[in-house]
């Protein structure tokens, strides 16, 4: 896994990456935060999907609802998911089997993995509350 993380580091033209005490690799990717860890013969690409704490009109399992929706329709292009920790806070997961994987294609799953996260920010926020913005306003 250090190998190929080198050669992920050299092809963006970075410095190398450095594991954590544990193993971990944690990198922000265009402000998006992704651990990478080794889980036997599989590279584990995580990220949190935290969210704003929920307006009392949309319910966990609205929020819930939305995202698998979104699951659905990349499920056959990308390898992620969308899984609970052992605490139950949402993450957006991939799992790469090391055997064969290059930086390119770790390349792609990154970019595809910070490209659902920036597509699921909306769903992540809060309802506006106040009037919705197609309400007209009064004015003397």
């Amino acid at each position: 896994m250090d190998h190929l993380l080198s050669g992920l580091a050299t092809r963006l033209g970075q410095g190398p990456f450095v594991a954590d005490r544990t193993g971990s690799y944690h990198l922000r990717i265009d402000g998006q935060s992704v651990l990478l860890l080794r889980q036997g013969d599989d590279l584990l690409m995580e990220s949190p999907l935290e969210h704003a704490p929920l307006d009392p009109q949309r319910d966990q399992l609205g929020l819930l609802r939305a995202l698998l929706s979104r699951v659905a329709s990349w499920s056959r292009r990308y390898p992620q998911a969308i899984v609970l920790d052992a605490d139950g806070r949402l993450l957006l997961q991939a799992r790469l089997g090391l055997d064969g994987l290059d930086p390119e294609r770790l390349e792609r799953a990154l970019a595809a993995q910070v490209g659902l996260l920036e597509a699921l920010a909306p769903e992540l926020e809060p309802l506006p509350r106040g009037l919705p913005p197609q309400a007209p306003v009064w004015r003397p």
